[in-house]
């Protein structure tokens, strides 16, 4: 992993995290490096292997089966599991941050109908509640739909919360023909869904790499921002405040991998996901610098 201090100039803080990781000096295998945590919750470094390409590209691969990492989900008969790595969580209040990664779904993939989510930037509270991610990335109805957004703020100590739309801001695409992602509505914390939208993004095919990037200023203030693009089309445009919450700030993570609902007594299929070229840094320029030499 190569860590570095970015050189540009800008008016907001700094990313906290600043580093470039490509698994190239790696050993071929589970993985071992101290450098990201894991949630493990009884399944360790198990879900979590470095493998190599044919043509000689190593990359992490991700693995969730069933029972592994279970948490009950509230009070429903719901659990989920999950197998999600991050760089140590640090404090990102009032920060920029830019972040950028590859994402590649095997040609035996199997979709599920349930909730997907890859990638989450979340905030945290020193009381450890229910909120959920600022921005996060979800599959839902077996790959058909995609949805992008999270939660600006609440009451973390209240999972009503996650029902009050003042504080919610979300994107739903629809998978077309398996060509295109069509935005269907996006809605931004109090306003009303907006269906008169026209994004798009071509959806990638099993066993070809797609990259995202995503833009964060995590702010109280109106000059916040949440932007998501994929393969250099923008998905997602959020400007306005990005951290509401009433409870104690306490840090922020930036999780990657795989975190499924099940419903209690359905088994659902192992399902993989590769990851390679895990970027973060304090400004987009260096991000597309970064993205370019990959």
């Amino acid at each position: 992993m190569m860590c570095f201090t970015t050189g540009n100039s800008y008016s907001k803080g700094r990313s906290p995290w600043n580093f470039s990781e490509d698994f190239e000096n790696e050993k071929v295998g589970r993985l071992r490096t101290n450098k990201f945590t894991t949630n493990n919750k009884g399944t360790g470094r198990k879900p979590f292997e470095i493998k190599v390409d044919p043509d000689g590209n190593q990359y992490l691969s991700v693995t969730v089966k069933d029972g592994w990492n279970v948490d009950q989900k509230g009070r429903e008969k719901e659990t989920t599991e999950r197998a999600e790595f991050q760089p140590f969580p640090k404090k990102a209040l009032g920060k920029e941050i830019w972040i950028s990664f590859k994402k590649r779904l095997p040609e035996d993939f199997t979709h599920i109908d349930d909730r997907v989510l890859f990638f989450q930037f979340k905030n945290t509270m020193h009381y450890d509640g229910p909120n959920g991610p600022l921005i996060g990335l979800r599959y839902y109805e077996n790959g058909e739909r995609l949805k992008i957004g999270g939660d600006t703020g609440g009451n973390d100590r209240k999972m009503s919360r996650q029902k009050e739309d003042k504080y919610r801001i979300e994107s739903k695409y629809k998978n077309y023909a398996d060509k295109y992602w069509f935005q269907k509505w996006e809605k931004f914390r109090s306003q009303y869904k907006d269906r008169d939208v026209d994004g798009t993004a071509k959806v990638t095919p099993l066993g070809k790499w797609s990259t995202y990037k995503i833009g964060i200023h995590n702010t109280k203030n109106d000059d916040g921002f949440v932007k998501v693009y994929k393969d250099g089309d923008l998905m997602f445009d959020y400007n306005g405040v990005t951290y509401d919450w009433r409870g104690r700030y306490y840090q922020s993570h930036i999780r990657i991998g795989i975190y499924r609902d099940r419903v209690v007594g359905i088994k659902y299929p192992d399902q993989t996901i590769h990851f390679d070229d895990f970027i973060v840094v304090s400004d987009e320029k260096t991000l597309d610098q970064l993205i370019r030499k990959h």
